[in-house]
Parts: structure tokens; sequence; C-alpha cells
């Protein structure tokens, strides 16, 4: 099993280029397999760029976009950029794609959304297909309904969700598993997974723990807050991904609910704590 970080809230936090560079060091110091970086609208640049510079940053580790927002996008210019990532990363760079949320969707009505998304995987797919010495990266998806399922086996390397419960994953992957399956199983659809936890120094924080109760009632009805996310400390985040792991996950990303005071500290500390727990 394979272990990522993702700066989504930190990013949000705009630390800082150089700040930024220092910690993506310390993802690949402390023996993470991958770094994804959010698609912010801050002070930092556009998260395509800082990509290119991630590249260049990095030896060992795969980089990628925290699912970025590509539905509504124009197909050809996304297609140049990501296939030049993949060449300069020598093959180090996944492109997650998403139809974005509330906050940052192109196409606000999600049923415009993802006939735009895939439209944009057929052109991408037609403009790679036109000359194979174009790199290829890997395209990963997020996304939890049928449909969603429906589009990762059809036109996608990987499946990616996030905000979804360990049960749920794992009938999702199923029917991703049987959907390729029955397409004459020709390809390998990578099975990752975004856990969110919350850095033990806030655990128990009452301004958090309502926040995220608030965002569990409105975007998963249904579900307990600690379906959605691991607290309680590290060792509920190895249980979580645990979970995530019988259920068929191949590859974790683990993502701060909220930005610990110090998070070269963390990143190095969850690494300990939980990477090693399953290495």
């Amino acid at each position: 099993m394979r272990f990522g970080f993702c700066f989504g809230t930190l990013l949000r936090a705009d630390p800082g280029p150089e700040r930024l560079w220092q910690l993506l060091t310390e993802v690949e110091r402390a023996g993470f397999d991958s770094a994804w970086l959010y698609n912010t609208n801050g002070t930092l640049p556009p998260v395509l760029d800082l990509l290119a510079e991630a590249v260049l940053r990095t030896e060992r580790i795969t980089v990628g976009p925290h699912v970025l927002v590509a539905a509504g996008m124009p197909a050809l210019p996304l297609a140049g950029r990501l296939s030049a990532l993949g060449a300069d990363s020598g093959g180090r760079f996944v492109a997650q794609l998403g139809l974005g949320g509330p906050r940052e969707a192109l196409i606000a009505d999600p049923r415009e959304a993802a006939k735009a998304m895939e439209a944009l995987l057929g052109d991408l797919a037609t403009w790679f297909d036109a000359d194979e010495t174009r790199p290829r990266p890997p395209v990963w998806l997020g996304g939890h309904s049928n449909r969603a399922a429906r589009r990762v086996a059809a036109m996608a390397d990987g499946w990616v969700p996030s905000f979804i419960a360990p049960a749920e994953f794992g009938e999702r992957r199923a029917m991703i598993d049987d959907l390729v399956a029955a397409r004459g199983g020709r390809k390998e659809v990578t099975h990752a997974v975004q856990v969110v936890y919350v850095p033990p120094e806030l655990d128990g924080q009452s301004w958090l723990t309502d926040q995220l109760d608030d965002e569990v009632r409105r975007h998963k009805p249904g579900f307990a807050t600690e379906d959605i996310y691991a607290f309680g400390g590290y060792q509920a985040v190895v249980d979580r991904v645990g979970q995530f792991r019988d259920r068929g996950a191949e590859h974790v990303i683990l993502v701060p609910a909220r930005p610990p005071a110090d998070p070269a500290a963390e990143i190095t500390r969850l690494h300990e704590e939980v990477v090693t727990a399953f290495r």
C-alpha cells in the first residue's frame, strides 16, 4: 500500500511559496510516496504552475493536484499541460480531476458538470491517441455516484474519492471492478482514497467539532461525523486506514482537517505513527 500527503488545508492557509517548498521537501524526506497540492485561489500560483515547480523540486515522489476542477475547462490547453507535466516528471505525475464542489465548481449544475467532464475526458483521450509520443499521465477521478463509477470504469486509470466512509468505499470499489470486468477487464484501476483526519493537537476542540459536524450534516446526511473524519489521535488514523485497506484501498492520501501549528513536525510524526504501521 502506498501513502500520500495532501496539502489541501495548508494551502488554504497560504503559507507562501518558499514555505510550501520546505514542506514538500519534508514530505519526500519523511518517506511518503506522493504529495498533492490543492487548487488554490489565494496568493499562491495556480495549482498546475505549482506542480511544474514541484516536479523540479522532488526526485522520487509522485505529485499531482488535489482534484483539479476540470469540468468546464477547455480540453486542448489542459491536455498540453498534463502531457508536459507527465514528461517533465519522468512519469511521477498523476492528474486527479473532478467536477468541483459548491465553492469551486466551474459548472454549478452537477448533471451538466458530469456531462462536461465526460466530454472533456473523451477529448483528452482523442488528443493523446492522435500522437502516441505524447506522454499520457494517469487520470484519477473522484465521485461516489453510480454515474461516477461508470465514468471511472470507462474513462479513468484510478478512483480517488473523498468524504467517504469505509463501507461505502468498499461497495463502490466492488462496483467499479465489476464494471471494468464487464468491459473485458482490459485495464487496471488504482483504488485510492483521501482520509481526512484531525491532527492530535486539535482533537477535542469544540470549535472544530462543530465545524466538522456541520460539514457532515450538509454534505453527507445520514452519516456520523466519525464515519467521515478520523479523530482520536494517530491510532484512530491507523484504524481508519486499516478499514480502507481491508476494503481494497491501494493508495491512501492523508489530509489534515485543519492546519497544525507546526506542519513540518506533523508531516514527520504522521509518517512515523501511521505510515510505518503498514510498512
